[in-house]
């Protein structure tokens, strides 16, 4: 399916909600089905013909995703995957990760402040980073926001490992929370009394706060405690738009260009379809599920200088590329606005900031 097809798909069923429409809907979505195994792009197919589905006819029953969970793979190794694999995580971890080396090595007392810490993959391998550097560190504040326990868990045992090397001490202070209900008082509690250098990380996360206010209100409370530098990284597209039909198709070229990223990784067509899957959860949220109840809110990077701009960060775009690079279908560039961004096929899918905070 085109794009052009999807959208005068979308038009007839924006038009009219007969019983002929929706019939050819559930047609097109059993053959979508049955040409998985031959065709990678039917998966694409198949997932969005769903969530529209349960867009229009809500009440239906879901028979095809018990065929569909075939396709899934256990978690530990989707994990692997993405954080391995996948050229937008393996990238902006590299490229966000040097930055902070490069502010960090240089102070005696550093705190990192990662929002939407997750199992702590990318701030491990930052210790690494810093331990296989020279640097004048003598201790590291890790202080991880994130609202499930298990994760958290989980990235307190990974950073430990991590500085059993470094010769440095580390001291991981957990913040357990969802960023909208972040405490601000509660959180810079856990900040040490005395440091040098602050820097804030956010990968994949500011996109999930529900409203335009709340992203207004983290971005304001970030230039409060005055970091050195904050990284971000968000997915590059608008899924903040109200309107379904328009929202539909910005999500159909997000998430084609994504899949066609996974299907030209040197990985198994199980490992190809497992993390198509894990996408699949996102088109369910973003096509399927009504706004009240919708979680994958992504912007396009301009709205995210705009929030950074409104709350007095300037963008400073230089970051430095690693050389290591593995050869990858992505392309990595600097947009105009000075922002870096991953992009497959023409098609902008990762943006990533590097912001300080206006007179520091």
């Amino acid at each position: 399916m085109t794009a052009s097809e999807l959208g005068q798909f979308v038009d007839s069923l924006h038009e009219s909600l007969a019983p002929l429409i929706l019939k050819k809907l559930e047609e097109q979505l059993q053959t979508s089905l049955l040409q998985i195994e031959n065709r990678p792009e039917a998966l694409l197919d198949t997932l969005f013909l769903k969530a529209i589905r349960d867009h229009v006819q809500p009440q239906a029953g879901s028979h095809e995703h018990l065929y569909l969970q075939q396709y899934e793979i256990p978690q530990i190794i989707l994990f692997d995957l993405l954080i391995n694999q996948l050229p937008f995580v393996v990238m902006s971890h590299a490229l966000t990760n040097r930055a902070m080396v490069n502010e960090l090595k240089l102070a005696e007392q550093a705190v990192v402040m990662d929002v939407g810490i997750g199992r702590g993959i990318q701030i491990a391998r930052l210790i690494d980073e810093l331990v296989a550097t020279r640097t004048r560190l003598k201790h590291l504040t890790v202080v991880g926001v994130e609202p499930f326990a298990d994760a958290v868990a989980y990235a307190e045992t990974l950073i430990r490992q991590a500085a059993e090397k470094a010769p440095f001490s580390v001291e991981f202070m957990p913040v357990v929370s969802l960023v909208e209900e972040l405490a601000p008082d509660a959180l810079l509690r856990a900040f040490p009394k005395h440091y040098d250098v602050l820097v804030v990380n956010s990968s994949l996360t500011i996109h999930h706060l529900p409203t335009v206010a709340q992203r207004q209100a983290f971005f304001h409370f970030m230039r409060s405690v005055r970091p050195n530098a904050l990284l971000l990284t968000e997915p590059h597209s608008n899924h903040l738009e109200p309107d379904w039909r328009r929202r539909t198709l910005n999500a159909y070229e997000h998430y084609r260009a994504v899949f066609g990223v996974i299907d030209g990784l040197a990985i198994d067509r199980t490992a190809k379809n497992g993390l198509k899957m894990f996408f699949g959860r996102e088109i369910d949220d973003v096509v399927g599920n009504p706004d009240d109840s919708r979680f994958e809110k992504h912007q396009e990077g301009y709205q995210w200088v705009r929030y950074l701009q409104e709350s007095d960060f300037w963008l400073q775009p230089n970051l430095e590329i690693p050389a290591s690079f593995p050869p990858s279908p992505v392309t990595l560039r600097t947009h105009p606005d000075g922002y870096l961004v991953l992009e497959h096929d023409g098609v902008t899918v990762v943006s990533i900031f590097r912001a300080v905070a206006g007179g520091c």
